[in-house]
């Protein structure tokens, strides 16, 4: 760093003096190691936050073993997967928000790591640790807003767009062309509201990490023609011609590919409807359109490719930000949340991926979707492996049935055997009422049958 580089002695000394003196009262952990990863300096803050008392026990040693790390899930990460050790080991530069560093008390922090190689050729490079606590904080309560309105928003609006549909509909519903012409707009801002609310709610649940990969072998040609012949409506509607092929070049002929890969479905889903959504809403009537799958070395690669009104080169770096959208004459008539590609980012990357986009303004755009392969082996071993769990899974549900139902069967026989003892004793108490009864009535006879001898004895003395 320049300022370290005085010809001045004492200008030096002061310089360094400065340096360290800033370094030590930012709030902020800054550890700089050599080529090796050896610290060379850490100040207060970084000390603290490792669990060190003093700087002077930390110097010298690696930085692999100052702390270790975790997952948001609590797993710790392996060294030799750590993007922190990874990065100080290549001179690269890394910025990461994904672990949780546990110091040498047992406290936990999570923190913002950066790796910032100097660029002076000595091979320092500098790492600086933030305690991001209150900022997860802070974003996890913004987030519960965002989802809680969102699912409250979501059943109006569903309502009104369900209720604005009745109105258009011919079979449900008279109305005259101005009224219609009103409901229609009303019906297509509610569909735009409505995705809008079901976006914000994706965002919320990928932020949060609530959407877990449920990873699965499948051949990648048919999966991505399925999904993209699904929008073979709304292209049609727009003119637009729709060609998929997975056929590449070997010498003087054409072969089709095979393409394997282990992908949440939903996610590629979500992903390739969501790339068609935008190809088809910024490529003019009479247009085209191409999907296209092919191996390349380890990865699949997709894209799809649009003949549209293309992406300027300042709008193309921020493209996949959350909420962004390019703002230009052509594009301000076409509705849109900003959160599609955000979405297709982080679904793309949760299962190893990389997505990126070519684009000329006015030219076309094709966006490319690189995902992990697997081999033919893996992909039929994956499958036994899905299938025997599969397997597992109905014998312990069909266990589980089948005990459920013993249970249920003892549970009524032993309701039986503790009605029996009252059932008994109400017989008991019946005929006992019944015993009593006879007898009153065998006495009421002898009264009545005594009461009339005496009646005729009397009669007969009298005559």
């Amino acid at each position: 760093m320049g300022i370290f580089k005085k010809k001045d002695k004492s200008n030096i000394t002061d310089q360094s003096a400065m340096a360290r003196t800033v370094l030590n009262a930012i709030e902020e952990g800054v550890i700089i190691v050599d080529s090796l990863g050896t610290i060379k300096m850490i100040n207060p803050a970084a000390t603290a936050m490792v669990g060190h008392k003093s700087p002077e026990l930390i110097l010298g040693t690696k930085i692999g073993s100052l702390a270790e790390f975790e997952n948001g899930e609590g797993m710790k990460i392996d060294p030799a997967q750590n993007k922190l050790f990874l990065a100080v080991g290549a001179k690269r530069a890394e910025k990461t928000r994904e672990y949780i560093l546990t110091n040498t008390q047992g406290g936990k922090v999570p923190v913002a790591i950066t790796v910032t190689p100097m660029s002076e050729g000595r091979g320092d490079i500098i790492v600086t640790l933030r305690d991001i606590a209150k900022e997860l904080e802070e974003e996890g309560a913004q987030a519960e807003f965002i989802s809680t309105a969102s699912h409250e928003m979501r059943t109006p609006v569903a309502s009104i767009e369900g209720y604005l549909g009745l109105a258009l509909n011919t079979q449900t519903a008279t109305i005259d062309d101005r009224a219609r012409q009103y409901l229609t707009a009303a019906h297509t801002a509610s569909q735009h509201l409505g995705k809008l609310f079901r976006d914000l709610l994706d965002v919320t649940r990928l932020d949060d990490n609530q959407l877990k990969l449920r990873l699965a072998p499948v051949e990648m040609q048919g999966l991505v023609k399925e999904i993209a012949e699904s929008q073979l409506q709304a292209m049609t509607a727009k003119k637009i011609n729709f060609s998929f092929g997975t056929q590449v070049e070997r010498s003087d002929r054409l072969i089709d590919q095979v393409v394997y890969c282990s992908v949440d479905i939903d996610f590629l889903r979500e992903i390739i409807n969501n790339l068609l959504e935008n190809a088809i809403k910024y490529t003019p009537e009479g247009g085209s359109i191409w999907v296209n799958v092919r191996g390349d070395g380890d990865r699949a690669l997709i894209n799809v490719t649009d003949t549209g009104m293309g992406i300027a080169p300042d709008d193309l770096k921020h493209i996949f930000q959350k909420f962004y959208r390019v703002d230009n004459s052509q594009t301000r008539t076409i509705g849109g949340t900003g959160l599609g590609l955000y979405i297709v980012k982080q679904r793309v990357e949760a299962m190893g991926g990389n997505v990126w986009a070519e684009s000329s303004f006015n030219e076309g755009s094709t966006f490319y979707v690189s995902l992990p392969r697997i081999s033919d082996m893996d992909y039929h071993r994956q499958q036994i492996v899905i299938a025997n769990e599969a397997q597992k899974e109905r014998a312990t549900r069909l266990a589980m049935a089948e005990k459920a139902e013993a249970m249920t069967v003892t549970t009524e026989k032993t309701e039986e055997t503790e009605d029996t003892p009252a059932k008994t004793s109400e017989l008991v108490e019946v005929e006992a009422e019944t015993v009593a009864s006879a007898i009153d009535a065998s006495k009421t006879m002898e009264e009545l049958a005594g009461s009339s001898t005496e009646k005729v004895e009397e009669k007969a003395k009298v005559l």
